[in-house]
């Protein structure tokens, strides 16, 4: 069984005594484990009734968990006893926050038909996982390309973070994939010493719809083997229907804080602008994020004095740079100058025009830039709305750690490291750059495609328990 919470504790109370009410008339109990059922024949007439009211307090426990406001809480279930016709009956639920798991618990007692002093008790049972579902858009999962015409990778690149395309697949000179998995809805087309995975390090798995063909020329088969510079452990040519997110830039365009509409400061100051006027039409400036002095800018609820959101930088070797919420600025942002900045924070920054990191600009989620990184913690998301052919350029011995959305095209190459999921309507990547990927379970406030996780009751498997 799963269940989506929702706020629904003002029902926990009627829904449990509907529970009760039907056990009391029917002289049994809802068994929520098919095979809960077996095990009433292994014990006696006299132990079945004790049974079946211990089962009444486990469901009981379990109506109030899935009833919750917060399942997630020690004190959601707490215990208790009720009276019950032919006997009583308790009930508890104590939860390992470690683990995410309640063990459910019902006692049930009643008079010993035989006249002896000693009372029939009996109790049951079972775990309830409280697991969580991302609101993720899956495409947030790769290096995605939204484009009906041939992505091109060419020169001396390698790719390790798992890529789809919606059009065609092309490669050359000495490109490389060594991601475990490369999805293409159409076809592939190889030549030179460019290859999906290697004869030695072959790729998991590969999925390309219209077939392969090396070198660019000729027909395209399938599946897709060695002989077309394809190294894979797995092929299918069924590709899931995967689309790029929708954006919405004038709802961040009003919303976002700071941002145009509230580009007052609650604590702290802003050296730049969010935008030159209140329309959105990208003529804010360029603004330059790492200036040589710092800066801290602030919004809070002016009743509950929450942070909404917030952007900082600190100067330094490396410089800290804080994100919160969503920033939103009407124009170009541009990344550059030798800086080398570690970020904190889980936020999005939107720019309504295009983003450039160029020049020996590391930007990254951790210290050292690498794959101890955790976006879990720390997770920036850059948007870029330009209409701009080009709506992303990163360049020249740059390192970016994070997630990129772009309205239309993105550009990397020139010695530069892009760790995470890219987005955008066509991919250029080629000249001594690498790609990695380091996997991610929730999104950040503004990432577009992106829901609010949701928890989820899942019944333990074989957790049902009689003494």
């Amino acid at each position: 069984m799963r269940r989506q919470f929702r706020d629904e504790s003002g029902v926990a109370l009627v829904m449990a005594v509907w529970i009760l009410a039907f056990l009391m008339l029917t002289g049994s109990s809802l068994v929520f484990y098919a095979g809960s059922g077996a095990s009433h024949a292994k014990v006696s007439t006299e132990d079945a009734r004790a049974v079946n009211l211990a089962e009444a307090g486990e469901n009981y426990a379990r109506a109030i968990l899935y009833n919750a406001a917060d399942p997630e809480l020690s004190t959601a279930v707490g215990s208790g006893s009720l009276t019950l016709e032919g006997g009583t009956v308790n009930y508890a639920g104590t939860y390992d926050s470690a683990t995410k798991i309640w063990t459910l618990t019902g006692t049930g007692t009643h008079a010993n038909p035989t006249g002896a002093a000693s009372p029939i008790s009996r109790t049951v049972s079972s775990q309830v996982l409280v697991a969580s579902s991302t609101g993720l858009d899956p495409a947030w999962g790769y290096l995605f390309a939204d484009t009906s015409s041939c992505t091109t990778l060419g020169n001396n690149l390698t790719i390790d973070a798992p890529i789809y395309v919606r059009g065609d697949l092309c490669m050359e000179n000495s490109a490389l994939i060594t991601a475990d998995l490369v999805q293409v809805r159409g076809k592939v087309q190889i030549k030179q010493s460019a290859s999906i995975g290697t004869a030695a390090t072959p790729v998991t798995q590969v999925k390309v719809a219209g077939g392969c063909r090396y070198p660019w020329s000729g027909a395209y088969v399938t599946p897709c083997t060695s002989s077309q510079q394809v190294y894979r452990t797995v092929f299918s040519s069924t590709v899931p229907e995967l689309t790029k997110p929708p954006i919405d830039l004038p709802n961040w365009y009003s919303n976002a804080k700071p941002g145009p509409m509230s580009p007052v400061c609650t604590t702290g100051s802003f050296p730049g602008q969010f935008d030159n006027d209140i329309a959105l039409n990208r003529s804010n400036p360029i603004q330059n994020l790492f200036p040589n002095a710092s800066y801290d800018c602030t919004v809070k609820d002016l009743v509950t004095n929450d942070v909404l959101g917030r952007i900082a930088y600190t100067p330094g070797s490396p410089g800290t740079f804080r994100i919160e919420g969503v920033v939103f600025f009407d124009g170009k942002l541009e990344f550059a100058g030798n800086r080398d900045v570690v970020y904190i924070g889980r936020g999005s920054i939107y720019a309504s025009d295009t983003i450039t990191i160029r020049n020996q600009v590391r930007f990254c989620g951790v210290a050292s830039c690498n794959s101890t990184w955790n976006p879990d913690a720390n997770l920036l998301l850059l948007v870029s709305g330009a209409t701009a052919a080009i709506g992303f350029t990163i360049e020249n011995n740059s390192t970016w750690q994070g997630s990129i959305y772009v309205v239309n095209d993105f550009s990397q190459g020139n010695s530069v490291i892009v760790c995470g999921p890219v987005i955008a309507q066509e991919l250029f990547i080629s000249n001594n750059t690498d790609n990695c990927f380091v996997p991610f379970d929730d999104g950040v406030p503004g990432m577009p495609g992106n829901s609010a996780p949701t928890l989820e009751l899942v019944n333990v498997p074989d957790s049902y328990t009689t003494d």
